[in-house]
């Protein structure tokens, strides 16, 4: 899951990052598909969602991937999560499950006094390539960084 910390998801493009799918070395990348595109926010059984629940709440997307979560936690998925009126809010809620996707792993958090990235998998950070829409955003795995609140 990537979700934004204390400062909400930058969209790919406000960062300078090259449009369309990577292929560096230097860049962990992989072509996978999407699992799942909820609000942030959602109720217990919550199965169908409007467009207000995304524009309230935020977007996460879920993909079927586990690059960049480590050995550590096995059942770690790489995600993504805007705040409401994140960057690229619209292009993530238009993410549907079995999309085709690019998503690479841009790093992960430095141990400090408050994060234990042993203990703690938030704070993964991904930039994603949509095929279908011919459109990028980036983002963390979770709501807050490694050792936030």
């Amino acid at each position: 899951m990537f979700v934004a910390s204390s400062l909400p998801a930058v969209a790919a493009d406000d960062q300078g990052y090259l449009s369309g799918p990577w292929h560096y070395r230097a860049v962990s990348c992989v072509d996978t598909t999407v699992k799942a595109v909820t609000p942030r926010l959602e109720s217990a059984g919550q199965t169908k969602f409007t467009a207000a629940d995304f524009k309230q709440s935020g977007v996460d997307v879920t993909f079927a991937t586990g690059l960049g979560a480590q050995p550590l936690f096995p059942n770690g998925v790489a995600e993504g999560v805007h705040y409401q009126d994140g960057s690229d809010n619209d292009v993530m809620a238009a993410e549907r499950p079995g999309d085709r996707v690019q998503v690479c792993f841009l790093g992960g958090p430095a141990p400090t006094k408050y994060c234990n990235p042993d203990r703690d998998s938030r704070g993964r950070n991904y930039r994603v390539w949509d095929y279908r829409q011919q459109r990028q955003y980036s983002g963390s795995n979770a709501e807050h960084d490694c050792g936030g609140a």
